[in-house]
């Protein structure tokens, strides 16, 4: 029965956790939105890695402690963290070499996100017309940002930031409401 009862209503040091990783992360965020032009390329990305390595951090420590969730989540929650961690560690040693290929993978991934979207709405005729239209528009959209972003690393490492920036912030507030709270969102399936 705890463990069911440490899903609904995780323990008080859980929840400080991620109070305080929720206001790290709200703070790190508005600096590289207010203050990036007052700092240089490399302490913003030392900020953004450093918030993105205190989540997951957080998403380690939520898959060991939560006892009453399904073995799989909590080892989809461990390794999402380390995974994190995992790919943030070359970063936070060589910030250039961060900056090079964080930008690089954006925009591959965008490009290559983008093309996908393009030929599913094609491709898909079960879609409706506007759906597919939908989709055709966003992957053009994406296909469009991440051959920006590959044309212009400087663009591209401005978009990178302010997409981290926002993730930063949303993920902040979710986890201070969820820790203040103390229930996790959850919707019924």
């Amino acid at each position: 029965m705890r463990a069911a009862e440490d899903i609904k209503y995780p323990r008080k040091w859980f929840r400080i956790l991620q109070v305080v990783v929720g206001v790290i992360c709200i703070l790190l965020s508005g600096i590289i939105l207010v203050k990036s032009s007052s700092f240089g390329h490399y302490a913003i990305v030392l900020f953004a890695l450093i918030a993105l390595l205190i989540i997951g951090v957080e998403r380690i420590v939520a898959g060991i402690r939560s006892k009453g969730l399904k073995r799989s989540s909590r080892i989809i929650n461990i390794a999402i963290g380390a995974g994190i961690i995992g790919y943030l560690i070359p970063g936070i040693i060589f910030p250039p070499f961060a900056i090079k290929y964080i930008v690089l993978i954006l925009g591959f991934g965008l490009l290559a996100n983008g093309a996908v979207r393009i030929l599913d709405g094609v491709r898909n005729l079960e879609y409706e017309s506007r759906t597919r239209l939908l989709r055709i528009g966003i992957g053009s959209l994406s296909a469009v940002i991440g051959i920006v972003v590959l044309a212009s690393p400087k663009a591209g490492f401005i978009l990178l930031l302010l997409l981290v920036s926002v993730a930063l912030l949303l993920t902040g507030i979710e986890l201070v409401v969820i820790g203040t709270t103390g229930r996790r969102i959850r919707t019924p399936l």
